[in-house]
């Protein structure tokens, strides 16, 4: 058995014909360097435990976050704890525990912990995982990874099954597999499974269809200015903005102020570069009057970067989350803490007394009364952004913005018929 070098770590490489490579050091016994197919490479103690009477692994970290003089130092210590009858990985997971009881345990730590403790150890596609877990992080990120519910969810995979249905299904998957984890007892980072429950939301045969009635259309519209609204005004906004424009509700969120141009006037656009929209492609979408009446009441600072800006953020520079929405229409069930404890707190649904509905049903519903009003049907699709996939689509360039332009003012004029009184 070879002592390990820096040199040797740097040039490990886990043979084509298996599926890991594990290293041990002679000058540090314990010590294994784990070597995956994908060229991750990880630093963990195996030791007998003389609480479970057995050997078993402790992961130290990841090489280079982790170098090999760390590495040792950790070993080090831990068998001090060893020498002492105590387990080091109890240890850790006593800390980690103590932990999130102290601070609210975010999706992305969670996230971070199941990768780290879980999929590596023991999956060998958790790269997938690492793929798959992209959406939801972008989603929920910063929030409480407990208060995150299965509304939340069933919100987020539909959106993804709209497009992509096996997506959805394998990522559903995964974070069924991550709550589980994590809500187990030695662990408890989460108290429940959001997922335990929901039904698989992807396949080609699932298809939603909720369309807002007019008064339903009228009892929100108005009862985003009522007193009490349990959301803040830059999301009860970005809620209008996905009615006016029919934009998916990440875009409505995340807008920024450079892409809005000749607001005001009848030329006035959303222009979306491309990184900013799924196949990386640049979306232009017209506004209507209807929409820059939104835009100028949440355009408040010339020194505001974005359209929507986080609460959390006090130079304007960063945009709500996409989940705030979701979050705002659907509320909490144990998900705030106030003195340690758990507070519930009601969704925009709940508040308004209405029947379930997505941000993403409200694109359908702005589309469905444009098109009821006499919207052409290729006009609407080219507003949604809606791509035939075809090798046509590769060299024609036409944006239709005449077109959307069209659609935009008779989504326009019809949302005024219905919310023509409060509700």
């Amino acid at each position: 058995m070879p002592k390990l070098t820096d040199s040797a770590i740097k040039a490990a490489k886990c043979p084509p014909d298996k599926d890991r490579l594990e290293l041990s050091d002679a000058a540090c016994p314990g010590l294994i360097l784990r070597v995956t197919k994908a060229g991750s490479k990880t630093f963990s103690f195996k030791y007998w435990s003389p609480l479970l009477s057995k050997t078993v692994a402790l992961t130290l970290g990841t090489y280079p976050d982790i170098d090999l003089a760390a590495a040792r130092a950790k070993v080090a210590e831990h068998r001090k704890a060893i020498a002492s009858d105590e387990d080091p990985r109890a240890e850790q997971r006593a800390e980690r525990r103590r932990f999130t009881k102290e601070e609210e345990l975010s999706f992305d730590k969670f996230a971070d912990l199941y990768l780290d403790e879980y999929a590596k150890p023991n999956k060998k596609s958790w790269t997938n995982d690492v793929g798959y877990l992209k959406r939801p992080r972008e989603e929920w990120g910063r929030l409480p990874a407990a208060s995150i519910t299965d509304d939340d969810v069933a919100d987020l995979l539909d959106t993804i099954a709209e497009t992509a249905p096996v997506s959805a299904n394998r990522t559903q998957s995964v974070l069924h597999k991550m709550f589980k984890w994590g809500k187990q007892p030695g662990r408890k980072y989460v108290p429940s499974n959001p997922l335990a429950d929901l039904e698989r939301r992807g396949g080609k045969e699932r298809k939603r269809d909720r369309v807002l009635r007019d008064e339903e259309i009228r009892t929100l519209w108005w009862g985003l200015d009522r007193d009490g609204v349990p959301a803040e005004r830059y999301v009860c906004l970005a809620i209008r903005m996905i009615l006016t424009t029919m934009v998916r509700p990440y875009q409505a969120a995340g807008a920024q102020i450079c892409e809005l141009t000749d607001l005001g006037t009848a030329s006035a656009l959303y222009d979306m570069p491309p990184g900013r929209v799924k196949k990386d492609r640049a979306v232009i979408v017209p506004l209507s009057d209807l929409a820059c009446t939104i835009i100028d009441e949440a355009i408040k600072d010339k020194k505001q970067k974005v359209l929507f800006p986080s609460k959390f953020d006090d130079t304007s520079s960063t945009s709500i989350a996409r989940a705030s929405i979701s979050q705002a229409l659907n509320g909490k069930k144990n998900g705030t803490k106030r003195n340690g404890k758990p507070e519930d707190r009601m969704g925009i649904r709940e508040f308004l007394g209405m029947e379930h509905f997505t941000a993403h049903d409200l694109r359908r519903t702005a589309a469905t009364i444009a098109r009821r009003a006499g919207a052409p049907r290729p006009d609407v699709k080219a507003l949604l952004d809606h791509v035939n996939g075809d090798v046509t689509e590769v060299y024609d360039k036409y944006d239709m913005l005449p077109e959307k332009r069209r659609a935009v003012d008779i989504l326009a004029d019809e949302l005024r018929r219905i919310i023509a009184a409060p509700g």
